[in-house]
Parts: structure tokens; sequence; C-alpha cells
């Protein structure tokens, strides 16, 4: 299979206009999902267009898709997390979210920081996601590859691919935090049909991200469309029920002084 920039532009062409749809028709769907589909219709439009300069790695263009390709990647927790929140009790939902966002701006921030070639940071190990030795698009095995000189922060944990394999902070926001919080269904099926799928469908690292941003169109639709939205909400969340238990425990009356055991008559 060899995918191509048409190929992309019409998967594009159909988040934009599903995204579009969804957010105009008469009972519009929740803002959450078509904006996070949006967001994912136009990476694969970033795709399309970096398939014109496809490893010409001194081109303008190119390089710029590159870039924008890594700081789509960097603001995707936050899209994701208003997803997992939509499938959250609203009133759970409403306390964690600025923690939630919170969390999503400093993973961006962190992600950025990976970018700046510092002296003191080294350049990242090869066999990370996204690392090369220059600022290009290039054909991966099917489909493109971002290679980036990003630089060495977080070298020890290439071969941790629970963490990222050295960007922390994108599965810890995007994947642990979601669970966390409660939003386990969306989470297990986000991962299933996104890195581990795109896992599936190549050997080049540097590709999976590119291949995983392209199922993201299809997994969001598939929750649009179909009755598989249903089966991602979930109940009253562990750490609420934590506190409701807390709450009931604290505002159960205390025995009165004189109301204590009196001792055993003899």
């Amino acid at each position: 299979m060899c995918w191509s920039g048409e190929a992309s532009a019409v998967l594009a062409t159909v988040g934009i206009g599903g995204a579009a749809y969804s957010a105009l028709k008469r009972n519009p769907e929740p803002m959450a999902l078509w904006v996070c589909l949006l967001y994912f219709a136009s990476m694969e439009s970033l795709q399309a267009v970096s398939y014109s300069v496809l490893g010409q790695c001194e081109s303008p263009l190119n390089q710029l898709m590159t870039l924008f390709g890594y700081l789509h990647i960097a603001f995707q927790p936050f899209f994701i997390n208003a997803v997992a929140l939509y499938f959250m009790p609203k009133d759970a939902a409403r306390k964690v979210a600025p923690w939630v966002f919170a969390a999503c701006f400093a993973s961006a921030i962190f992600m950025i920081v990976q970018l700046y070639p510092f002296a003191w940071a080294g350049h990242c190990q090869i066999g990370r996601p996204l690392c090369g030795d220059v600022l290009c698009t290039v054909r991966g095995e099917w489909h493109i590859a971002w290679h980036l000189p990003v630089n060495g922060i977080l070298n020890s944990m290439t071969d941790n691919a629970y963490l990222g394999r050295g960007f922390i902070s994108y599965p810890l926001t995007a994947f642990f935090m979601p669970a966390l919080i409660g939003s386990w269904r969306f989470t297990l099926f986000s991962w299933v049909a996104g890195p581990w799928l795109a896992s599936q469908t190549t050997n080049d690292i540097t590709e999976w991200p590119a291949v995983w941003c392209l199922f993201s169109i299809g997994l969001v639709l598939a929750i649009i469309k179909t009755p598989l939205r249903a089966h991602l909400h979930v109940g009253e969340p562990w750490w609420r029920r934590l506190a409701n238990w807390w709450e009931a425990r604290r505002a159960e009356p205390a025995l009165p002084q004189g109301a204590r055991e009196a001792p055993p008559a003899e």
C-alpha cells in the first residue's frame, strides 16, 4: 500500500466536510467532537501539501510543513482531552477541565522546548519518533515521515514505548491523564485505533505519528457517526465517588460528650 497527496487531500476534505456538517446541521453535534475532527483534518491538509515537496529538504515549504506538523502534534492533547471530557458526567468534567487543560498547555510548552537545539541538550537519539538530522518531510514505508533535529532531552527514555520514547509529556496528557480522570473507555479506544494500530502498519518509527494522525480522522468520524459513541460514556469517576464518600463521612454528626458509651453497670 502506498499513500499519496491526492489521498490525503480527499481524506482532509472528508474530515473538513464532516466537521462542517456536524456543526451546521439542524441538531449540531457537540462542539468537542466536530472541533477535534476539524483539527485532525487540518493535519491531513498539511500532509497533502507536504506530498508536493516530499524529500526536498532544502525547500522552505517542506520545512514549514514539517514544523507545522510538529506544532500540531504538540497541541493535540487539548483536543483529545476535550473529547475525553465530553464522555464524562458534566459536573465532573467541569471540575477537572481547568487542571486538564493547564496540563495540556504545560505539555505543549515542553514539546516546544524539546524542539529548540540547546547546545547543552545535544541531539535526539535515532530511534525516537520525529528524530532526524535535518528538518524535512520524507517518504516513509507507505505514508510520510517527519524528521526534525529535536534536542536530546530525555534521550534516556528512547526505548520506553509507553512513555513516548522521550516525548513523555504527550502520552501523559493524551492517554494517562484522560484515563486517570475517568474517561477510560475513550482512552482505550483512541490508543488502540491510534498509536497501536499505526505501529502495526509500518516499521518506520518516524512515520508512526503521521499514520496515527491519518487514522485519527476515521477515529473521530466513527465516534460522531456510529453507535460507538454510546459505549464510550462513563459513569461517575472514581475520584468523585471518593470525594462524595469523604464529604458524607465528614458530615456525619459527632456524638455529644454525654452520649459516649457508659461503662457497664456492676
